[in-house]
């Protein structure tokens, strides 16, 4: 490993690649990679859906070298970012597709992305997804002044497609780790498709004065064809900084 990828790896996830004007990752994308980590054995093949600069994708990996990752972003300034930080990074189990989730040909050619060669029974199904997209639906809350971002949201359908792409893509058995705001939930919960059962939950919250606020976040896993009660788990509370502002 050289100098320069090093420390490329002890800055992570600052130093990464977002394009102006692009959907600017979160510290809810780092949740959801440690939440998706406590449940992955480290060696899957594993999809990330709106996987923007890739930032969830490389925390998993730099967890567990093992994973094959496959990001699939529709918007072509972010696929070859994240393309660009998978080599500054030396993640070569990364690798980024520019496609829209609900286009099935997207969704088969992520799928041949994982075959090593010819596949008879059609190319091979994902044992994870992740996914942290935008969930807004387009014409709801505040406008964004970024072309890019009202571009993304007026082209989404909140998180059905999300949804619907990660029951196409998974084998069964296989885990589908969502974030998503936690007014959120019980909807999403609702409309997961009849194959993907939700077996883990985990809140999250802010805390101020050693006081935690309404969970903001929720950490959802489906598994596929899973016949396992949902497990709550204790939720994770963020506290903040002695030196941090005030509201």
């Amino acid at each position: 490993m050289t100098p320069e990828v090093s420390e490329a790896r002890a800055r992570f996830p600052s130093g990464l690649l977002q394009p102006e004007a692009s959907f600017r990752f979160s510290e809810d994308a780092l949740h959801l990679a440690n939440f998706a980590l406590s449940s992955l054995r480290g060696d899957e093949s594993l999809a990330d859906l709106g996987a923007g600069c890739g930032v969830i994708g490389f925390a998993l990996l730099l967890a567990c070298p093992a994973l094959r990752v496959i990001g699939v972003e529709k918007e072509q300034v972010l696929v070859d970012a994240a393309r660009s930080n998978a080599e500054r990074l030396a993640l070569n189990s990364f690798r980024s597709l520019c496609g829209d989730v609900t286009c099935r040909e997207t969704l088969l050619d992520a799928r041949r992305m994982l075959a090593d060669g010819p596949c008879p029974n059609g190319p091979p199904l994902f044992e994870a997804v992740v996914c942290n997209p935008p969930w807004r639906v387009s014409g709801t809350g505040r406008p964004s002044p970024s072309t890019l971002r009202r571009k993304a949201l007026e082209a989404e359908q909140g998180f059905l497609p999300f949804l619907s792409a990660a029951d196409t893509l998974l084998a069964s058995q296989g885990s589908c780790f969502l974030a998503l705001p936690a007014d959120s939930l019980a909807e999403a919960i609702r409309k997961l498709p009849e194959r993907l059962r939700p077996v883990r939950l985990k809140f999250v919250h802010s805390c101020r004065n050693g006081k935690p606020s309404a969970a903001g976040l929720a950490l959802l896993e489906a598994r596929k064809n899973s016949r396992s009660p949902l497990v709550v788990e204790e939720p994770l509370l963020l506290h903040a900084r002695a030196d941090a502002p005030q509201p």
